[in-house]
């Protein structure tokens, strides 16, 4: 097992591994709630997106799409350890653009539902879901900033040990 690359912060050890380890399930929870509704109805998920105002129709299709498959990718890289930096970084951009949309929506006096997990659960915009975003990618710093543990590494600290084999 090769050791984990240094993290970009000095603190103890074991506290970043863990805070790492726990915001990557913990956003991959959150992606993966929100991925899999928006698969099952494209459609609704993409006039979710049009009622935001900010992307032609077409687009709004294409970004129906696109999304939900590059949610469970995040998820994925998150929750197996491979390039979660680099997916930590892609899930704070999401997030912070999605607060963005809601936050001009806000102000346009656009009311609307977030479309944040599809047809599964309807959460009307507002300035808790804005915050909620924000703190979400706020999650992301742990990750980013803490150590690269790579698969071998991450899911090796919580499997159990082996015992020795007996001669």
């Amino acid at each position: 097992m090769t050791a984990p690359s240094p993290s970009l912060l000095p603190a103890p050890r074991s506290a970043l591994v863990w805070g790492s380890l726990g915001a990557r399930v913990a956003l991959a929870a959150v992606y993966l709630l929100a991925a899999v509704p928006k698969l099952g109805d494209p459609a609704a998920f993409a006039q979710d997106i049009d009622n935001y105002h900010l992307l032609p129709v077409d687009w709004a299709g294409v970004a129906a799409v696109v999304l939900p498959p590059l949610e469970l990718v995040v998820a994925a890289a998150l929750l197996l350890g491979v390039h979660a930096r680099g997916a930590a970084l892609v899930s704070a951009g999401m997030l912070i653009a999605f607060a963005a949309a809601m936050g001009q929506a806000i102000a346009r006096g656009i009311d609307l539902d977030c479309g944040c997990f599809g047809s599964a659960l309807a959460m009307h915009v507002s300035g808790w879901s804005i915050l909620r975003n924000v703190v979400l990618a706020a999650l992301s710093l742990p990750i980013v900033l803490g150590p690269d543990l790579g698969p071998e590494e991450l899911w090796g600290r919580i499997r159990p040990a082996r015992a020795p084999a007996a001669d």
